[in-house]
């Protein structure tokens, strides 16, 4: 294995298993008492599987800012600035419009805090109420994981060939990797989750926290990805 391949192994499977299965092991299984520090029980919000969602959703916008800024023709503009809008939307879903930083200055009490974000009460944000998290942002989540990350990276290349605007979208078969991975975890954390008889009630009912850290990481690397292929002869084409 040559470094240039090494280094894609790590970042699109390697790197993203070992801090997603990391968070999960030592939330479940509580090692060194670390539980707290990945979904604290007063609200997980500010716990590390939350923020690390976050940083990733930042490195999403700034890459989306970037080809706004770097392409040229209108479509790929209106393309970016349309995932641009998109991520805003699903941070400040992520951050509940802010009002986990509300409660943290007014002083709410733990007991408080916890009926909201373990028992989920009061619409804190669309995302997490009942039908609308199962029926529609799971679903278009896991169909656009099997169609963008398996199914178009593993089209034959005569396929993409023919058809430049299908060969331009279909991301590298590295990618196939970062999908296989989350499927694994997300089992593993459900796993865990179901059989496992843990002490910290902060994911009761949202395991898929850790599912949704993998999300975000491989909408990352697609964008990333597309940002670096180039126009040649006004034609789209693959690195």
């Amino acid at each position: 294995m040559n470094e240039k391949n090494l280094k894609k192994h790590l970042i699109y499977w390697i790197l993203p298993c070992v801090v997603t299965l990391s968070c999960i092991l030592l939330f479940y299984l509580n090692w060194f008492g670390l539980s707290e520090l990945i979904a604290p029980e007063i609200n997980r919000e500010f716990g590390i599987v939350e923020n690390l969602q976050l940083v990733i959703l930042v490195l999403i916008l700034i890459y989306s800012i970037k080809g706004i800024r770097k392409r040229e023709t209108k479509i790929e503009k209106y393309g970016y600035l349309f995932v641009a809008v998109a991520t805003s939307f699903v941070f400040l879903e992520e951050i509940d419009y802010g009002l986990h930083y509300y409660d943290y200055l007014i002083e709410k009490t733990t007991e408080q805090v916890t009926e909201v974000a373990v028992f989920d009460r009061k619409i804190r944000n669309i995302h997490n109420e009942g039908k609308i998290t199962l029926n529609l942002f799971k679903l278009a989540s896991y169909a656009l994981i099997v169609a963008c990350f398996v199914v178009l990276p593993l089209l034959p290349a005569t396929l993409k060939k023919r058809f430049l605007l299908l060969n331009y979208f279909a991301p590298s078969r590295f990618i196939v990797t970062t999908a296989i991975s989350l499927l694994v975890l997300n089992q593993i954390a459900l796993y865990l989750y179901k059989n496992y008889d843990y002490s910290n009630p902060s994911l009761n009912a949202n395991v898929s926290e850790f599912e949704e850290l993998m999300t975000y990481y491989i909408i990352f690397l697609y964008i990333r990805e597309m940002i670096r292929k180039p126009r040649v002869n006004n034609k789209l084409v693959k690195v």
